[in-house]
């Protein structure tokens, strides 16, 4: 193997996949990466048998072939190169790196150990935006259970709806949903782990197509310069289409910013992960109120839209904030049915995106 890559391509490439590599394994193979140069392109790839990355980027290829060498020592060296041109060659059992007037040796360990990455299953691929990708991902995942007994939650469904497909995440307190335009008749069903998720995140641009597919096992993304294969989370995810309510009798809509100061204003009294909110409704107005025994009380308001009786109804602030910040438009719906029962948040001016929140007794 030998070839010439330019420095900050080489870069950018270790720094995608160095992430997906196992640090502390009772295999020593999953620290390295697997270097490979053929047509054009060095490819590296990744892996903690969980999560399996593969990274292609243009090189002059002077004589193809492939390498496997541990991954934090190549990426140490090289954000720390001299030149613009880093000049890579196998030489017996030792990886040549030069770079300027620097040089490097390093060890290498046999290529056929490393974990073999499955064929891209083509017959049931579709085709995505990595920018839809992209947003699915940041709007739904704050959602997923932190909880680690429980294991289904923990990850993001994708399920396919006709020619869509539906992101959702849920942790049986609120629930996240996203909904993706797809092109292509394959179907998918498939809980995928947040580690996952967070490597996706680092690889998509926003502006490539990403074709996606997936076994009994794993799923599969893949662009023109990388693939991801994920092994899927087993266990029941909970038919979140039975949270979403098709029928309210409240509507308000604000402005974003305006509600999302208000609740950081008054949560801001109680410390903690939970921070018990008040929201009143009265005529032309909302009253925000959060208290506790210990930390004191703080109380807002903002003008609403609203003719009607009182009506009153409590959340966590935390889940009302994470469910307003990742809304990319200026306004806000909030619609109630009634105080026992889920709320339903959307952005005003499109429907991709829902969050739904449960109430809490307090």
């Amino acid at each position: 193997m030998e070839l010439v890559i330019d420095k900050n391509e080489f870069q950018n490439i270790i720094k995608k996949a160095i992430s997906a590599t196992e640090k502390k394994s009772a295999l020593p193979i999953l620290s390295n990466f697997l270097l490979e140069a053929k047509d054009d392109k060095l490819t590296i790839q990744g892996t903690d048998l969980e999560v399996h990355v593969s990274i292609s980027v243009f090189a002059k290829i002077e004589q193809e072939g492939q390498a496997c060498v541990n991954a934090k020592r190549l990426s140490d060296i090289a954000r720390v190169l001299p030149s613009n041109e880093v000049h890579i060659k196998l030489e017996d059992s030792t990886l040549k790196i030069k770079s300027g007037k620097t040089k490097y040796s390093l060890p290498v360990a046999p290529s056929e150990d490393f974990p073999t990455m499955y064929p891209f299953p083509e017959e049931n691929a579709f085709i995505i935006s990595g920018d839809h990708l992209q947003k699915a991902i940041s709007k739904t995942s704050y959602a997923a259970s932190k909880e680690e007994g429980r294991y289904a939650l923990q990850g993001v469904l994708f399920r396919s709806t006709n020619d869509e497909i539906d992101v959702v995440a849920t942790d049986g307190h609120r629930l996240a949903l996203y909904t993706i335009d797809k092109r292509g008749s394959g179907d998918v069903n498939m809980l995928i782990p947040q580690k996952a998720l967070n490597e996706l995140k680092k690889l998509l641009s926003g502006i490539e197509d990403v074709e996606v597919a997936s076994t009994e096992q794993y799923a599969f993304f893949r662009t023109k310069e990388w693939i991801l294969m994920s092994r899927l989370l087993e266990g029941a995810f909970p038919d979140y289409t039975q949270v979403i309510p098709k029928e309210f009798s409240i509507e308000i809509k604000l402005d974003k910013k305006e509600f999302l100061d208000a609740v950081k204003r008054v949560s801001a009294v109680v410390e903690g992960d939970i921070k018990p909110l008040k929201i009143t409704l009265t005529t032309g107005k909302m009253e925000l109120r959060a208290f506790s025994s210990e930390s004191g009380e703080a109380t807002d308001e903002l003008p609403v839209e609203y003719e009607g009786e009182e009506f009153a109804i409590s959340f966590n602030a935390k889940y009302i904030i994470e469910a307003v910040e990742v809304i990319d438009g200026d306004e806000v719906l909030l619609r109630f049915t009634n105080p026992n029962a889920q709320t339903l948040i959307l952005p005003a001016n499109e429907e991709k995106y829902k969050a739904i929140i449960m109430p809490m007794d307090i």
